[in-house]
């Protein structure tokens, strides 16, 4: 306990990590998120079926950053995530309190580095790698990670370990709930894996790759379950490059293809599966000259589907990418399919909008044209032959007080198409607020 209490003490003076590549100063700081959430037929799309859903989320952060010296550095922070769920009706649920962050920077000279520990890790725009914990919804993103990294005349090469169990085991956690119903699971397995990531960049080009060998243990949901995945291991090889067309005109291309193998279901006889998947997205932005500065993209993404007439496994493993990168409502759709955000079987057409009509709002509208590349009807009643998933509406504005205060609103429709055998529409609609505190000394 007087290691736990020892922790504590330091955290609570720590959450989120310093912006900077290096911290040359020490900074504490706090931030308050308070959310308003509904939705309704995000699952079923069946305005029979009594599913409305309204909750309130309170997550508070307190993180610091010390210098250790000119060329070490520590970071920490703690993070809480208090829910209360008006329909149906539920007492305030106290959630634990945990290490959002705790990692060291060490400078090692001749362009290397080291961040050990717990961290925010995103590259890209996320499509592979950005929240290694997604069953805890949108109270942390981290990932328990060893990254080592090159970087000379700008190219930068990364090599990364990562390990994020499906509770976490590598540090304390603090008034967490005893009956097991109740404790916060990160992801439905154990996942790890060894990867390359290397960024090239220069006036107007940003060139990525990236290789990574992942493993997927031990399910924690029944065999029999229709969603239960036997163990796995998936190799997956990417490219990324964002090019600058011309003043006010860019574009985006990436493409992974993986392999691998996926073990025999308990209790079968067969030999298990090799993997064969593929995931791409594409898209074009403008912007325009204009006091609103508004800017167009069009996209489109493409994530492969499993058949089940094959042997192979061939659906798109979206490795650390399980957040809501397209879709806030979408993320709780794809449950019954593979689990929360469990991004896979999906063509889609993007148009988005947005506009600066003030210094300090932010507006953007975005449509999707959503369809499988396979049915799912054998995965039960929720789904018809077609692969329509359907049509999707985003609306958001974006408002910037100041430096410590922010919010939005967020609204999001889904018109269900020939995918589902249900056909009423689905809702989703945010209000947020966010205090930011921090301070350098």
């Amino acid at each position: 306990m007087s290691f736990r209490r020892s922790l504590c003490l330091l955290c609570l003076a720590a959450g989120l990590s310093a912006q900077d590549p290096f911290p040359t100063q020490a900074e504490f700081g706090f931030q308050e998120r308070v959310r308003s959430e509904a939705w309704d037929n995000l699952a079923d799309h069946r305005d029979a079926t009594p599913d409305l859903r309204t909750q309130y989320r309170f997550r508070t952060r307190l993180w610091a950053t010390l210098p250790l010296g000119k060329d070490v550095a520590f970071s920490a922070g703690l993070v809480n995530e208090n829910r209360k769920l008006a329909k149906p009706d539920q007492a305030a649920n106290g959630r634990e309190i945990a290490f959002e962050t705790c990692f060291v920077d060490w400078r090692m000279g001749a362009g290397w580095s080291l961040r050990a520990g717990r961290q925010n890790l995103m590259r890209g725009d996320g499509f592979v790698l950005w929240d290694g914990s997604a069953l805890d919804g949108s109270r942390s993103a981290y990932v328990n990670a060893l990254d080592l990294a090159w970087t000379a005349a700008g190219t930068t090469v990364e090599f990364l370990a990562i390990s994020d169990p499906f509770k976490d085991r590598y540090l304390p956690r603090f008034n967490e709930a005893r009956d097991p119903k109740e404790r916060q699971l990160l992801n439905e397995r154990d996942e790890a894996a060894l990867g390359v990531y290397a960024t090239w960049r220069q006036a107007g080009r940003d060139v990525q790759a990236y290789a990574f060998h992942k493993t997927e243990r031990n399910d924690i949901r029944a065999a029999g379950d229709p969603l239960f995945q036997p163990d796995r291991r998936v190799e997956t090889l990417g490219l990324r490059a964002v090019e600058e067309l011309m003043p006010g005109l860019s574009a985006t291309a990436e493409g992974a293809v993986q392999g691998g193998h996926e073990d025999a279901r308990p209790g079968s006889t067969g030999a298990g599966s090799p993997i064969r998947a593929w995931g791409a997205q594409a898209r074009v932005a403008k912007t325009f000259a204009a006091e609103a500065q508004p800017v167009l993209t069009v996209g489109w993404t493409g994530l492969s589907g499993d058949d089940p007439a094959t042997s192979a496994k061939e659906g798109w493993d979206p490795l650390f990418s399980r957040w809501p990168k397209w879709s806030e409502l979408y993320v709780y759709s794809l449950v019954p399919e593979g689990g929360v955000a469990a991004w896979s079987n999906l063509r889609m057409w993007e148009a988005t909008v947005q506009a600066r009509p003030w210094s300090r709002l932010a507006l953007r509208g975005s449509a999707y044209w959503m369809r499988a590349c396979r049915s799912a009807v054998d995965k039960g009643a929720l789904f018809a032959p077609g692969l329509g998933r359907g049509r999707l509406l985003e609306l958001r504005a974006d408002l910037t007080l100041s430096d410590r205060w922010q919010g939005h609103v967020l609204y999001e429709r889904l018109d269900p198409g020939t995918f589902y055998a249900g056909s009423d529409a689905g809702r989703f609609f945010r209000v947020e607020a966010v205090y930011t505190f921090r301070r350098r000394l």
